[in-house]
């Protein structure tokens, strides 16, 4: 791993005082072997859960991960799918489609299929979730020995919040995986002072930024923490932060046609009153959800997590900073979601597994062996993490729009099915689009009470219908030659249900499902 290879130990470990080492017994100049034999347990272990768990609870959580990423990347290779705003007017850039699209290319040339192909993306997601680990291991390690080092990786590998967006191909997330090894490598245990390692923190940070521009005000806030007033330390911010930027930059240039297209189209429509932010709209919520989100999410924990973050905050303040400064940005800005507050939760946990390991080394050294104690904090920090994931408030993002993805699947599994329409059409976005559905199958949009149905029915034989809101009234085609065969749950959202008939389909009896684009884009007035 980058944190441990490539570079004399002192490079990366900066030296103790002598009493922190006589204090612990344990000398942090470097990891041993042993050490580095957990880590690499740690990162395997927790790839490997992070697999299991994509594939035992599918979900369709944000409609930015099917329609912005997956259906692009699905885009790249098929030359078909949904065309959502952000990619009619080049507000995103092709980062993210462009990650994920190998493994979901591998998949294919494999012989997967849909099902397998998004499972490729989750584990190329996946693996770049594994950089949090490191860096949250040598933090502890420095800090707390080895009880430290392995309470705070267990909590990187195993902590239900990285479990599920480990799999999720989202800008925010992403860039997360990014941004924590650049925040390590600027503040092992205080400001870095090393030129050539401030340069590689910025490489990681300008990385961050190529994939979420919008956690600019964290890489400020780091940069201005660690340089201070030196400006030689600005300059090996700058010298390694720039070459991620440029790329962006020639990225868009090459498939947008202007540099930095992605960045300005997105402030242009997003800081408009004529973008998604406006009272009633998607996302819109008062200031208390994100305080509120915090404490459903981490619920009976939560008391235990701030006292121990607390408890460590003398020693890594930055790392408090971050979390509490990203919160306050957020609360300036009308649109929120919970995702948003993600790029702030590792530097909490690691606070707390710092102060959770001092605190049990204060009380058990001495008469329970070190490993005994580091291995209690593990198991107690999967067990907490399984508990809060499985049936605390979160447990229902694991769930929410499993339905449609179960749906799906069944249609791809009928050797007999040859095209599926989505009902209403104006839902799109409730669907899993193109790239849930096996290539050989066309998508089409329908309602009930269109006058040309039945022409239009020839193009497919299942339609699928659903709602954002149990207790909504689902399209009803009784009658029409359809027969209702399935309904599965869809989390908090209103069943996805399967009808069926009988019979071939005629490809060219209906136009294709298109998304439709909002009426304030100017890419979408004039267009049919």
């Amino acid at each position: 791993m980058l944190f441990i290879t490539g570079a004399p130990a002192g490079w990366f470990m900066q030296r103790q005082s002598s009493s922190d080492l006589s204090a612990s017994g344990e000398d942090r100049t470097r990891l041993p072997a042993s050490m580095m034999l957990v880590l690499a347990g740690l990162i395997l272990t927790s790839y490997a859960a992070k697999l299991v768990v994509f594939w035992l609870a599918p979900n369709m959580s944000y409609a930015d991960v099917t329609f912005q990423y997956l259906e692009q990347a699905h885009r790249l290779m098929y030359g078909r799918g949904l065309l959502p705003w952000e990619f009619v007017s080049g507000a995103r850039p092709w980062l993210v489609p462009g990650l994920i699209w190998p493994g979901m290319e591998a998949a294919r040339l494999l012989g997967g299929q849909a099902q397998a192909q998004i499972f490729g993306a989750a584990a190329v997601c996946s693996l770049m979730s594994l950089l949090v680990i490191p860096p949250a291991f040598l933090w502890g390690w420095r800090h707390a020995g080895s009880v430290g080092a392995v309470v705070c990786g267990a909590l990187a590998a195993y902590w239900f919040e990285t479990v599920y967006y480990a799999g999720q191909p989202l800008q925010d997330t992403i860039a997360t995986f990014l941004l924590v090894p650049g925040v390590y490598l600027a503040y092992p245990d205080g400001p870095a002072r090393s030129f050539r390692r401030l340069v590689h923190a910025g490489l990681w940070l300008g990385a961050a930024l190529a994939f979420r521009i919008q956690l600019g005000p964290i890489v400020l806030l780091v940069g201005v923490w660690v340089a201070r007033l030196d400006i030689r330390r600005y300059a090996a911010f700058v010298l390694g932060g720039i070459g991620p930027l440029l790329f962006l930059g020639l990225l868009d240039w090459a498939t947008w046609g202007m540099p930095f297209q992605s960045i300005i189209k997105y402030v242009k429509y997003q800081s408009s009153s004529i973008g998604e932010t406006g009272e009633g709209r998607f996302g819109f919520v008062p200031w208390y959800h994100y305080p509120g989100w915090i404490l459903a999410y981490w619920s009976g924990a939560f008391a235990l997590i701030v006292l121990t973050a607390l408890a460590a905050v003398k020693r890594l303040p930055l790392l408090l900073a971050i979390p509490l400064f990203n919160l306050a940005v957020l609360e300036t800005i009308a649109m929120k979601h919970p995702r948003y507050l993600y790029p702030g939760v590792p530097f909490v946990l690691v606070l707390a597994g710092i102060g959770g390991s001092l605190l049990a080394l204060r009380l058990w050294e001495g008469r329970v062996p070190r490993w005994r104690i580091a291995a209690i904090g593990a198991v107690f920090v999967a067990l907490t993490s399984g508990l809060l994931g499985g049936f605390g408030y979160f447990a229902a993002t694991f769930s929410l729009g499993r339905g449609t993805i179960l749906a799906t699947r069944a249609v791809n599994a009928d050797a007999q099915s040859c095209g599926l329409a989505i009902a209403p059409g104006s839902s799109w976005w409730l669907s899993g689009g193109y790239v849930y559905l096996n290539a050989d199958k066309g998508l089409y949009g329908i309602t009930a009470a269109d006058p040309d149905f039945k022409a239009k029915s020839a193009a497919f034989n299942y339609i699928l219908t659903t709602t954002e809101l149990p207790g909504e009234p689902m399209e009803d085609f009784t009658g029409t030659g359809y027969e209702k065969i399935a309904c599965y749950a869809n989390g908090t959202r209103g069943p996805a249900c399967l009808w069926r008939r009988p019979g071939t389909c005629d490809a060219k009896a209906a136009a294709p499902l298109k998304a439709s684009l909002p009426p304030w884009l100017d890419e979408a007035k004039g267009r049919p």
